[in-house]
């Protein structure tokens, strides 16, 4: 592969669909559907018996430590509430906010592949239906995962006298655990995104690479907000929201430059 060519390639697709741009008009949608998506998973979540210490625990490893920080009050107040009355209005805030943050997620995708979307406006909607789905139950899925893990591994290494071991052997299955089912959440994302044009062989490269990408961001922004920590400085108690928009725009950003990757490797083959 010419790799000039390759990266002329790439940066063509990126400033032709004007992806910097789609980025933002994203992370404006996103933005207005992540807390009403944060309150419905949360809740249910709190009714499946999960601690709100156990959901901190693994939200830590999830997002920087600025938006930690932002949503930790929210998430405690989801835990010492649980009413019917709160998943409600979590379910229709959900509901509207998040489908058109996914829906715009999928249409800048679409454009970032530079294919030309013919599904009609109901089909759109139903991916989006479709994926918002899968999204809960697989966020769901993958806590109740973690919790049962550490469980049985705390068990299992209780009778083999080795709890201590355990700590730290957990510590880094779970982290495995945790970006194997990034992974596997991207290239759901990217195949319905592509509907039957790209198969899962083709849309790996990308979701891997969004992967890398998402969780380097997050520790970037925490290591910087641990060590130069500007934006608390400049904006006072909102810099908590400030990361929260930057880390969301760039989160997007490296999922559509994800997709500008498949689709060029898919023009080499």
């Amino acid at each position: 592969m010419d790799w000039r060519k390759f990266f002329i390639r790439f940066w063509e697709l990126v400033n032709n669909n004007e992806l910097m741009a789609v980025g933002g008009q994203v992370t404006y949608y996103m933005i207005l559907s992540f807390f009403p998506l944060l309150i419905f998973v949360l809740t249910l979540a709190g009714y499946a018996n999960l601690s709100s210490e156990q959901v901190f625990e693994e939200f830590k490893y999830l997002i920087p430590n600025e938006t930690y920080l932002l949503v930790e009050s929210i998430i405690y107040e989801i835990f010492t509430t649980r009413s019917p009355t709160l998943l409600s209005i979590g379910m229709l805030g959900a509901a509207w906010a998040s489908l058109n943050g996914i829906h715009a997620l999928l249409r800048g995708m679409v454009k970032a592949y530079g294919i030309k979307e013919n599904r009609s406006f109901f089909r759109q909607k139903f991916i989006s239906v479709t994926l918002l789905i899968i999204f809960v139950v697989t966020l769901l899925g993958s806590f109740s995962l973690l919790f049962l893990g550490e469980m049985f591994g705390d068990w299992l290494f209780h009778i083999m006298g080795a709890a201590s071991i355990f700590q730290g052997f957990w510590h880094v299955i779970r982290l495995l655990i945790q970006f194997i089912l990034l992974v596997i959440t991207f290239i759901i994302i990217n195949r319905m995104a592509t509907g039957p044009l790209y198969t899962i062989r083709k849309v790996f490269p990308g979701s891997l690479f969004t992967a890398i990408g998402w969780v380097l961001i997050s520790l970037g922004f925490t290591f910087y907000f641990k060590h130069f920590n500007s934006y608390t400085v400049t904006y006072g108690s909102i810099g908590g929201v400030m990361v929260l928009l930057l880390w969301l725009y760039w989160s997007i950003v490296i999922l559509l430059l994800g997709c500008v990757l498949n689709a060029v490797l898919i023009s080499k083959l």
